[in-house]
């Protein structure tokens, strides 16, 4: 039983037969008497008239546990053969292992059914000869077979042993939800979530479960199996997010004072790495473009004579420029969709060090998609692995279907290799002794749904998607621009090449399948000015086709704003109004990511809210009529202003102020480091801290990291110095703080910063 909660898996089966609508017929009692048969055993059957509607079943149910196709549905000749066969195909790309069942009239099988169907089929019914309830026993047999291998190791196990209904005089103490059900509050919230989350929510005594923190039983079948979807010769499971699998790694690699090879374009937890095992960093820089996007390092910043220029330079390192580093990580993709190929990237670090550790938070699918072919840690077969060992991190809870928290740790042994005994002391250190089981349970699943053609069906849907969305808003600014008007612009090369002809095509008149299958389009080539990453190398970076950035007007092609432009903070806040939440918004961009949960009506409806905003924008309405709550808030700021006239403001601010400009001067050189991150942690914990004014900031030591949201790459390190009353790091905060004043309701989040009446405050070194 899948499901052993109060709503059972229902068993399922698609029949898809024109004969159904046909019961004046042999045939057509027959069919529907076979459908009534596999009723009265509780079977739930959906009854498709044609290979279109069937199609849409398949295509949209992932529920169907058993295909009943009538070979001869339509004329009965090729037209109708190819569309069956299209049928299946699509159900093989989604449901494997669904058991199919082929009616075909006994001479027309053996004339027209190719190898090609034999294949896809696992049964053939001879529906005129065999009894409905013959042939009903065997189609429930197989949804039984079905059942029993639908869900992968470790989700198995959990819903078997959920099953028991035990008796347990362990934790959890609400016992199942039991403790719940006492209290109107406690039964508000069991309501709310089932019955299912709280029987699978178990301590840790659970035996039959295997145990996460040794990797035994179910834990390490799951793992095994997650290690083979993904490419790696070992797989860790991991709870407590990637934050928590990157403080692993490094907790397993680093010793105090040892040198690492740092991505400064880096999350939190990797900072955080470095206090709790006292590296010293070797910081590589991004590059940023005009819209403040977060850019490739370039490679020469890998080679080994730059990595010893920076330590030679660093007060830090210099004492140490003679030892190897000896561990290296870099962010892939970045925040802003920029995936670097990960083959030349591994090569030039591998100069230099023996351990390298990708980042892939946001890029768990690369592995089952040809489009990104090269561009991903995991790459090819982990058999022919050679050279230096390898790590991947994985935010399964974000482009994949986890749950929060759920992440993976893939290696790949190589030189410099930790065995498991000793990686899995670093790895019980950052993992709960009570997990929740089924986070585990949803990693496995995440591994399901990629396992064979799944997930190059699932990730091409996605980029289809993405495609038809970025091609659509493409079109609107161009029939718009042929009126003299404005619209958002997709951030993607605006011209592509047809590799048949080699002729030039506007990308939105690209045909989808171009775009949607192979990489060219989305490489990034030095000589392109739309991306605006000057001197980038070629053949070094892709831009990910499903995080999806959308730039208003405003920017110029040189980095100058132009004289008219629409602020994105304006358009974000009209967003925020109808539960549109982008992942990102700078200046003049905002972005968005396309995962495998994306529909059509989705970026349609974003679409219309984009035309929305503009109708409403270009008439100036009231802001307290398109943003009530926000003139509710502050109506002496909002009440009689227009949504125009606000935009102009904010755009007049940006215009004298340039804190996107800022932003990039502070993220394009290095602080100086007055001591290490954990050194300045140190400093917290002995309370030799004291909070600073940015009005009193200049040339003091950070305590803590300053990191603007989103996405919440550190622009100043714990343990570097502000630099002078003209650093960037300062004007930035500065400009925050007016920006906070005359526009309230539009703050920025930066993390490390505190506002004490409206002015910034940092954690300093006392």
């Amino acid at each position: 039983m899948i499901n052993p909660g109060a709503r059972p898996f229902r068993a399922r089966a698609l029949i898809v037969d024109d004969d159904l609508g046909n019961l004046n017929t042999t045939l057509g009692r027959a069919a529907e008497g076979l459908a009534r048969v596999l009723e009265e055993r509780d079977v739930e059957v959906v009854r498709a008239l044609s290979f279109d509607d069937g199609r849409a079943v398949v295509a949209a149910d992932a529920s169907i546990q058993s295909v009943v196709l009538n070979w001869d549905l339509g004329a009965n000749d090729e037209g109708s053969h190819s569309q069956a066969v299209e049928l299946l195909g699509k159900l093989r790309e989604r449901h494997g292992e669904v058991p199919v069942f082929l009616v075909a009239e006994r001479t027309t099988a053996t004339r027209t059914i190719t190898i090609e169907v034999a294949e896809m089929v696992d049964e053939f019914v001879w529906i005129l000869e065999d009894t409905p309830d013959f042939i009903a026993g065997r189609i429930v047999a197989a949804i039984g077979r079905y059942r029993a291998s639908i869900l992968p190791p470790y989700a198995r196990a959990l819903a078997e042993y959920s099953r028991l209904r035990e008796h347990s005089w362990s934790a959890p103490g609400h016992q199942g939800g039991i403790a719940f059900t006492k209290i109107p509050a406690g039964r508000a919230f069991f309501d709310f979530y089932g019955e299912n989350l709280f029987r699978t929510d178990m301590g840790i005594e659970r035996g039959q479960l295997g145990s996460l923190l040794d990797h035994t039983g179910p834990v390490l079948t799951s793992e095994q199996y997650a290690a083979r979807v993904f490419g790696a010769h070992r797989t860790y499971s991991g709870v407590v997010g990637t934050s928590g699998s990157n403080r692993t790694i490094m907790q397993a690699c680093v010793n105090e004072g040892d040198l690492v090879v740092l991505d400064r374009n880096c999350h939190k937890s990797i900072e955080q790495g470095l206090m709790l095992t006292g590296g010293r960093p070797i910081y590589l820089l991004p590059t940023r473009n005009r819209y403040g996007i977060i850019g490739p390092i370039p490679p020469s910043e890998l080679q080994p004579e730059s990595l010893l220029a920076k330590m030679k330079a660093s007060p830090l390192t210099r004492e140490l420029a003679a030892s190897k580093p000896v561990y290296s990580v870099i962010t892939n993709c970045t925040y802003d969709g920029l995936c670097y190929n990960a083959a030349k990237a591994q090569e030039l670090l591998y100069k230099s060090c023996d351990r390298i550790h990708f980042d892939e938070a946001w890029y768990g699918y690369a592995r089952f998609n040809p489009m990104y072919a090269g561009h991903f840690a995991m790459r090819g077969d982990p058999a022919a692995h050679e050279g230096p060992t390898v790590f991947a991190t994985h935010s399964t809870h974000k482009l994949l279907a986890a749950l929060s928290q759920a992440s993976y740790i893939h290696i790949r042994d190589g030189r410099g290799a930790i065995d498991h005994q000793r990686f899995n002391q670093a790895y019980m250190m950052h993992t709960t002794t009570s997990p929740l089981y089924p986070i585990v349970a949803s990693n496995d699943i995440a591994s399901a749904m990629m396992d064979g053609g799944a997930g190059h069906s699932l990730t091409q849907e996605v980029i289809q998607e993405a495609v038809d969305f970025r091609q659509t808003v493409g079109r609107i600014r161009r029939k718009l621009q042929e009126k003299g008007d404005w619209f958002f612009k997709p951030w993607n090369a605006e011209v592509v090449t047809d590799p048949k002809t080699g002729s030039k095509i506007d990308f939105e008149d690209a045909p989808a399948e171009l775009l949607c299958t192979q990489q060219k389009p989305w490489v990034m080539h030095p000589a392109d000015k739309w991306h605006g990453f000057e001197g980038i190398a070629p053949d070094w970076c892709m831009l990910d086709p499903v995080k999806v950035s959308i730039l208003a007007p405003g920017m110029g092609d040189g980095g100058q704003l132009e004289k008219t432009g629409v602020p994105a903070a304006l358009v974000n806040a009209y967003f925020t109004r109808f539960g549109i939440v982008p992942t990102r918004v700078t200046d003049f961009q905002i972005m968005f990511l396309f995962s495998i949960g994306i529909t059509k009506g989705k970026w349609g409806t974003l679409v219309m809210n984009l035309l929305s905003f503009k109708r409403r924008y270009d008439a100036n309405a009231r802001v307290s009529d398109v943003l009530p709550e926000l003139a509710a808030q502050h109506p002496e700021r909002y009440r009689k202003i227009g949504l125009r006239d606000l935009g102009d403001e904010m755009f007049e601010y940006l215009r004298a102020n340039r804190p996107g400009e800022l932003l990039n001067r502070a993220y394009e050189t290095l602080p100086r480091p007055d001591m290490t991150p954990r050194e300045a942690y140190q400093r917290i914990v002995s309370n030799d801290v004291e909070h600073v004014s940015v009005d009193e900031i200049a040339n003091r030591t950070a305590a803590n990291g300053v990191m603007p949201y989103p996405p919440g790459i550190p622009m100043l390190m714990s343990g570097e110095n502000f630099g002078g009353e003209d650093s960037p790091q300062i004007g930035y905060l500065r400009g925050l703080a007016a920006w906070d004043r005359q526009f309230p309701g539009f703050e920025h989040v930066t993390e490390g910063a505190e506002v004490v009446d409206g002015t910034y405050h940092v954690l300093c070194v006392r």
